[in-house]
């Protein structure tokens, strides 16, 4: 659910990188933990308190529970905070969390041909829109990775997730 990315100030807060669309729902939640990130040795995870959150210039700063100094927060540098997806508030019929789109397999259709361009390896978050990052799979039309523009209606066309497909606008030769 967030980043850590290292200690703001002397009194124990720390630079976030929230990975919600509503950082804000980190404040309201019970239960989160926090866990070793992906390049640090496995430790188990441990429970954690969220107890402040703002925004702080363009990113973000957290106050833990018991985290009261510079040195502590940055001790918790690379951490992550984790919870559970019942956790996460309902969605919209036409809104998805990008973990239900990963591992989806990606169709365009064009003029009427319908081609299999990949399944979706992850997403990426850029400042004009999300990118769709669609590697080649097991009868795709070629072997070309491709990143498609999350831009609904325009390209992307239809989301079935229990179907486990995307549909979108797009050729082949793009």
């Amino acid at each position: 659910m967030a980043e850590l990315l290292g200690a703001h100030g002397i009194k124990g807060w720390i630079k976030v990188r929230p990975l919600l669309d509503d950082p804000m729902l980190l404040a309201g939640l019970e239960g989160l933990t926090m866990a070793p990130g992906a390049k640090m040795r496995r430790e188990p995870e441990q429970p954690v308190a969220v107890i402040g959150l703002r925004r702080q210039g363009r990113g973000w700063v957290m106050q833990i529970a018991g985290i009261c100094d510079r040195n502590d927060a940055e001790s918790l540098r690379g951490r992550v905070i984790c919870g559970t997806s019942d956790m996460l508030p309902q969605l919209e019929a036409d809104e998805f969390y990008w973990r239900d789109l990963e591992g989806l397999r990606v169709w365009s259709e064009e003029a009427g041909v319908v081609n299999l361009l990949g399944e979706v390896d992850y997403l990426l978050e850029t400042g004009a829109n999300d990118v769709l990052v669609v590697r080649p799979c097991e009868g795709s039309a070629d072997d070309r990775e491709r990143l498609i523009p999350w831009v609904w209606g325009d390209v992307v066309t239809s989301v079935d997730v229990d179907e486990g497909e995307v549909r979108v606008r797009w050729y082949l030769d793009a």
